[in-house]
């Protein structure tokens, strides 16, 4: 989260707003005073979201499912208006870190902060399960550390156990990648057990500052997840006797929440059981809120400020920039795996911005479209930054019709058009021809995942992903671009432009990826992801190549 001190509405519902949290696909979060003088983070939906009645419906559910898990292991509910012309969520400011934005900055955490983590998650979860609620995407991102333990936030995309219907509109897959269940990345409906998976691999990143599966391309970290051992060799004996049976394959065989505190123990009580750095940020966001709030200065009240009649915010005409951001620790509520940038951000009232120490985490993994890159040891995965999202072109993507209307390459297919250099063995992969991904809103598209690799260690990794318009539903070109944000992060995923071949690239990045190229790209409705490395292919001599494959990659689509 990032608390940028700059514009928003005055008030939402009972809350005078001093300054934005976040802001992203779903909407803002708004760092508001309650009456009483509680801050608050509140989560206000974008308002064209809010014309929907379908999505007022999920918002409704998150609303609810936040309600009742609302308590010491999450972040308390204060109030909310899902019935408002703009509907909004209230939840207690928590000003401690994730644990995503610790381990970027401080490295993994002491074996006995860890425990501490896991008995506070595994209490967390039992609340959770206990309500009737599957989390659905617990991560580093998504755990905060505050001076009394540690909270689980965002329940965009938590599902009642008793209800099929998704929760989220924005995302294709139901959580995030490197943190995903087995069956989560099979496509099938997730139970609780789903979560203590993610717990596991939650701790063991906590533990060691690397996730458990590892994979140079989307389909090999998909297939890791699915089918290959945990990589628990630097996980000391007392942590890998709590996470090893939750990393089960079989849902059947993984520790109820309950079970997974009976193997962790008892405790030893302390006062201040996280590094010292943790309680210097949980400072300085205090000190931060607290100079919102000061800055902010008196503004009219509610009834002298009514919202505009259509309840939308306005916005600036022009792409500001924004200050370095402070992180917050509270939930975004942005749901599932994506997080994309809104184009342009609220000019509703001017502020003076200030500057603030710059803390951004590293590690990042990309996700959906199906497709996984697996990532570093912090995964901030779909953190929300405030910037303006570019899209080529002058005609709006509801009204871009399907340039491919096909389907996409074989591995076998595309290795009699795509010409890789000497040394290269032909495509391969573990499904002989396309794959139809079924995302977790029960959507499929097609997906191939090809593998090139020489004797000395070098490879090429392809996959392709084509979106097709869906009637009553997003475009393809909608749908291709809500994919393709998902995988950005400012800073760490520079965009490219010029590549010519499609409408818009961008170079990933992460710890897993330092000797790596690794190419996403966006035409229209087909997303391509393209990764090289290898001994004769380091950083900085292997750009070209990556090109020419992706280039190469996306004729092959043309050709069928």
């Amino acid at each position: 989260m990032q608390i940028l001190g700059v514009d928003g509405p005055t008030h939402v519902g009972p809350f005078r707003t001093v300054g934005v949290l976040g802001q992203g696909g779903m909407g803002q979060v708004l760092l508001g005073v309650a009456p009483d003088g509680r801050l608050v983070a509140v989560k206000r939906v974008h308002a064209d979201l809010a014309e929907d009645p379908g999505f007022r419906t999920r918002f409704r559910r998150e609303v609810d499912a936040s309600r009742r898990v609302s308590g010491a292991y999450t972040a308390p509910v204060v109030d909310a208006g899902p019935d408002a012309a703009t509907p909004w969520l209230a939840s207690l400011f928590l000003p401690g870190p994730s644990l995503s934005e610790t381990l970027s900055t401080g490295g993994a955490l002491p074996e006995d902060a860890v425990r501490l983590l896991a008995a506070g998650l595994a209490q967390a979860l039992d609340d959770i399960h206990r309500a009737g609620l599957v989390h659905r995407d617990l991560k580093p991102s998504n755990v905060l550390l505050t001076e009394d333990g540690v909270r689980v936030v965002d329940f965009g995309i938590a599902r009642a156990t008793d209800h099929e219907t998704k929760l989220t509109r924005t995302g294709a897959l139901i959580g995030s990648p490197a943190y995903m269940s087995p069956e989560q990345v099979r496509g099938e409906q997730p139970g609780p057990a789903s979560d203590v998976f993610s717990l596991g691999v939650t701790l063991v990143t906590a533990g060691t500052g690397r996730t458990p599966f590892a994979g140079d391309s989307p389909f090999a970290l998909m297939h890791a997840v699915a089918h290959d051992l945990p990589d628990l060799d630097s996980v000391p004996p007392r942590l890998r006797r709590i996470v090893e049976p939750c990393l089960a394959k079989d849902p059947a065989a993984r520790p109820s929440p309950r079970q997974l505190l009976a193997l962790i123990g008892p405790l030893s009580p302390s006062a201040r059981p996280w590094p010292d750095a943790v309680y210097g940020q949980i400072a300085e966001r205090r000190e931060t809120a607290a100079r919102l709030v000061a800055t902010a200065g008196s503004v009219p009240s509610p009834a002298a400020a009514p919202p505009s009649a259509t309840g939308r915010i306005p916005r600036s005409t022009t792409a500001g920039s924004v200050p370095p951001p402070v992180v917050a620790a509270v939930g975004t509520g942005v749901p599932g795996v994506l997080g994309t940038g809104v184009p342009g951000a609220p000019a509703a009232r001017r502020r003076p911005r200030w500057l603030t120490t710059a803390i951004v985490a590293g590690a990042v993994l990309a996700t959906v479209a199906a497709a996984v890159l697996a990532l570093g040891p912090a995964d901030l995965y779909y953190q929300v930054f405030p910037e303006p999202v570019p899209t080529p072109g002058s005609v709006p993507l509801a009204q871009v019709r399907d340039k491919y209307t096909k389907t996409v390459p074989t591995c076998a297919q595309a290795g009699r058009g795509i010409k890789a250099p000497a040394g290269f063995g032909r495509p391969w992969g573990n499904s002989p021809g396309v794959f139809q991904y079924r995302d977790g809103e029960g959507h499929t598209h097609p997906q191939t995942g090809c593998v090139m690799t020489t004797r000395d260690g070098d490879q090429i990794d392809i996959t392709w992903d084509l979106y097709s318009s869906r009637p009553g539903g997003p475009t393809g070109a909608e749908w291709a671009k809500k994919e393709y944000e998902g995988w950005y992060m400012r800073t760490s995923t520079p965009r490219d432009s010029g590549l010519g071949f499609v409408e818009e690239g961008m170079w990933l990045k992460s710890s897993r990826m330092d000797n790596n190229c690794v190419l996403y790209a966006r035409d229209v409705n087909l997303t391509l992801v393209v990764a090289v490395k290898g001994v004769h292919y380091p950083k900085g001599a292997c750009e070209d190549l990556t090109k020419d494959m992706a280039r190469q990659s996306v004729a092959a689509v043309k050709s069928l």
